[in-house]
């Protein structure tokens, strides 16, 4: 062992003073949490945890190693890191011999200070309404762990990747999961049970807006932002849209007026050639005068090509109603709108002919 000597006293030179690290990240503006992580690095307390899920009370059969930046026991439960996220994770082994980490001591992660979480509400209501899992049988265990470790790692790549999701995010949607997992075993045969019930419906209740203003609170402002765009472009845009919009009205209205001279002057040929019809059976076959038909120009072309593109006139079929009572039944279309409002106005007070309203209770939570 290789001995120094500071103005703090003596240190192993392989290790360092943690009073002079402490000072000197202070001096570079380092805050009291990340001092703390890196004197952990000096002087490490390394433990070993296995990662904890809420829902089943089942923990991963592999132990993963980690420094600490606070002093831990066995059985605490602590957000540790995790690839790019955090996961929960329960302390199994104190007191780890750095020897155990020699060989890969620069990869391993620190547990940040504060990590512990002691969820004393939750724990209550478990122990209240008897909420707790049963243990679970020896077969279902094995079908837990096997390949837990697999799962594990993942969950946790596929999570990272997810947009807006944080720690306390995460928080919030594991115990959803176990939320989840209790109401589909739970019974509700008495009193006490619906009590159970609510007290769950409350909770789940505060998620679902804590959740939600999370989402609001990341969407809001892209909604704005996107709304602003538009504008924005809506105004940039406008007057190449108006340009379109009139060139092409008025080359719809050019091949409008094509075919309506093209009508004229068949129509004026067909006169002429039954005039002339007439003339010869007044005079035994023979045509007095010539016919002299118009010449009739030819249909508007179906498309024109330039260098810079081309553009042709296609049908569009559309519809307008004329005489709604004339309108078959089959394409009547129901006013849900009209019929929603009359259901929750006047029950089943008010008859609508071909209609029944009925009544769908639904339970209603305040939370306190």
């Amino acid at each position: 062992m290789t001995l120094g000597r500071c103005p703090h006293g003596t240190f192993e030179l392989t290790e360092g003073c943690t009073r002079c690290i402490a000072d000197r990240m202070a001096a570079e503006g380092n805050t009291p949490e990340m001092m703390k992580e890196a004197i952990a690095k000096v002087n490490p307390n390394i433990v070993k945890v296995r990662y904890f899920s809420e829902t089943t009370g089942e923990e991963s059969s592999r132990e993963y190693t980690y420094f600490s930046a606070d002093r831990l026991n066995v059985g605490d439960i602590v957000i540790v890191p995790a690839r790019d996220t955090t996961g929960k994770a329960r302390v199994s082994t104190i007191d780890v011999p750095e020897s155990e980490i020699a060989a890969f001591k620069d990869k391993v992660k620190t547990i940040p200070a504060g990590s512990v979480i002691i969820d004393k509400t939750i724990m209550d209501r478990d122990r209240h309404y008897g909420l707790v899992p049963e243990p679970l049988s020896d077969e279902a265990r094995a079908i837990l762990t096997g390949g837990r470790d697999k799962m594990i790692e993942a969950a946790t790549t596929s999570i990272s990747l997810r947009p807006g999701a944080d720690a306390e995010v995460m928080d919030y949607h594991n115990e959803a999961v176990r939320l989840k997992a209790y109401a589909e075993g739970r019974l509700i045969q008495t009193v006490e049970d619906v009590k159970a019930a609510t007290d769950d419906l409350g909770i789940i209740s505060k998620l679902k807006k804590v959740m939600e203003s999370k989402r609001k609170q990341l969407l809001d402002p892209l909604e704005a932002q996107k709304k602003a765009i538009r504008e924005t472009y809506d105004y940039l845009m406008s007057p190449i849209l108006e340009a379109d919009s009139i060139t092409r009205k008025k080359m719809l209205a050019y091949d409008a007026e094509q075919r309506r001279i093209r009508v004229e002057q068949e129509q004026i040929n067909a006169l002429r050639l039954e005039a002339a019809q007439k003339d010869a059976a007044l005079h035994n076959g023979e045509i007095s005068e010539s016919v002299n038909l118009v010449e009739v120009q030819p249909e508007p072309a179906k498309s024109t090509a330039t260098e810079m593109g081309s553009s042709s006139v296609r049908e569009n079929w559309k519809f307008e109603v004329v005489d709604q009572l004339a309108v078959p039944r089959e394409y009547l279309v129901v006013d849900t709108a009209m019929l929603t409002m009359i259901a929750k106005k006047y029950h089943d007070n008010k008859l609508v002919k071909g209609v029944r309203f009925y009544n769908e209770p639904i339970i209603s939570v305040r939370v306190k």
